[in-house]
């Protein structure tokens, strides 16, 4: 009788007592130098009138090319959508470019600097930072 009560309550003392023994976690593991890295930089300029720079930077070159040139975001009658739309455009373009010579993405990271004079805020830049990865 004891062992029928013992074997009907075991499952659930079993999945009580699971999650308390210890665990080992399986974590990625590679070797050390089987992967090279690359960063992606876009930086997009806000400063008022059409005077910012716009770019996207690779570290190390990507296919030669060290720095690309975007559209500024701001004209001199305030922020100028195509320009907006042509940097998505390219942004996408430059990300499906990277893929397709076998780079994975990694990560990615948004920043913003705004810098303040006399309490106005009118200027200032946007970067996102990706990083990749690629087997060796």
């Amino acid at each position: 009788m004891r062992a029928q009560l013992f074997l009907r309550f075991f499952p659930g003392l079993l999945l009580l007592l699971l999650p308390l023994l210890p665990q080992r976690g399986l974590a990625q593991v590679s070797k050390a130098g089987s992967y090279q890295f690359m960063q992606m930089t876009t930086i997009e300029s806000v400063v008022a009138g059409g005077l910012g720079r716009s770019r996207i930077t690779f570290t190390p070159e990507f296919k030669g090319t060290k720095e690309a040139q975007m559209e500024n975001l701001f004209s001199l009658t305030g922020i100028n959508m195509q320009n907006v739309r042509a940097n998505e455009e390219t942004i996408i373009r430059t990300l499906q470019d990277v893929q397709n010579e076998g780079w994975d993405l990694v990560q990615v990271t948004p920043l913003t600097q705004t810098l303040q004079s006399g309490g106005s805020t009118g200027q200032g830049i946007f970067m996102t930072r990706y990083l990749f990865r690629k087997a060796k």
